[in-house]
């Protein structure tokens, strides 16, 4: 658990005088120690009631089921563990709040620069150039990719210029494979490829995949994502990012088909 232990017991400015208030009503002798035993606080008591007897007096400080921490100190300790057990949890709250706060505030700005940098082109390549990028930014790390699906059902690169793509995006196409399944479905996590039976042999090749697929008009056109030849651990997170970059690159692709269809009708004539 991301606790500071120590931080609450010795200078939160709520917790650290509450809890001198607590000491302060009793002569016992109370240990704080962290999770891993580590003492945080030792305060000695006097008379019979400062002494520790047996392991019935040792209290834990509990997060979300799990002791992040132990006091010792006969009854007294009880209350502290209490105390600062919501401490932590309040204090977990307030980090998870934050972490989320700021996740949201990088993927709106990775949203309103991507916007900028997609709708400023009608070209197919440029488009996914922009979106492979991004793809490969996650935080997990891997290679971006964005694969569209032709006539026959193949997932291809859009840029015939480039270099020829990773075994494990070779021969994709609708309905076969992890590649497929994504393509057909949800945006999806797989971070052990091996493991999942949906695979293709040339997946297989691959790591980790993160894919989700471009959808405009009720239509799937493709699919873009990260891969990794590295077993990595994307999140929920990475697949909201991702997620976004589906959005913005699917309908903007399709804008882009349609423009060079009008420009190829428009040459014809």
């Amino acid at each position: 658990m991301d606790v500071d232990l120590k931080r609450l017991v010795t200078r939160h400015r709520h917790v650290a005088p509450m809890l001198s208030g607590l000491l302060a009503g009793t002569d016992a002798r109370v240990i704080v120690t962290d999770a891993e035993g580590a003492v945080i606080l030792h305060r000695e008591g006097s008379g019979p009631a400062g002494a520790i007897t047996d392991e019935g007096q040792r209290f834990p400080i509990l997060l979300d089921g799990e002791a992040v921490g132990w006091v010792q100190g006969g009854r007294v300790a009880a209350a502290i563990a209490a105390v600062l057990g919501y401490a932590a949890a309040r204090e977990h709250d307030k980090r998870a709040l934050a972490q989320e706060a700021l996740e949201r505030y990088r993927e709106l700005n990775l949203i309103y620069d991507l916007a900028d940098q997609i709708g400023a082109t009608l070209e197919i390549p440029a488009v996914a150039a922009v979106a492979v990028r991004e793809a490969g930014r996650l935080p997990a790390g891997g290679t971006g990719f964005l694969l569209l699906r032709t006539a026959r059902g193949a997932l291809e690169s859009t840029d015939d210029d480039a270099e020829a793509p990773p075994a494990g995006l070779v021969g994709a196409r609708a309905g076969a494979g992890i590649l497929g399944a994504v393509l057909d479905g949800e945006a999806e996590i797989v971070n052990d490829v091996a493991a999942d039976l949906r695979a293709s042999a040339a997946e297989r090749t691959m790591a980790s995949i993160i894919a989700a697929p471009l959808k405009v008009r009720g239509q799937r056109i493709g699919v873009v994502g990260a891969w990794s030849d590295q077993p990595v651990e994307y999140r929920a997170a990475d697949l909201k990012v991702l997620a976004a970059i589906a959005a913005l690159a699917a309908p903007t692709i399709d804008q882009a088909r349609t423009h060079e269809a009008v420009l190829r009708t428009a040459g014809r004539g």
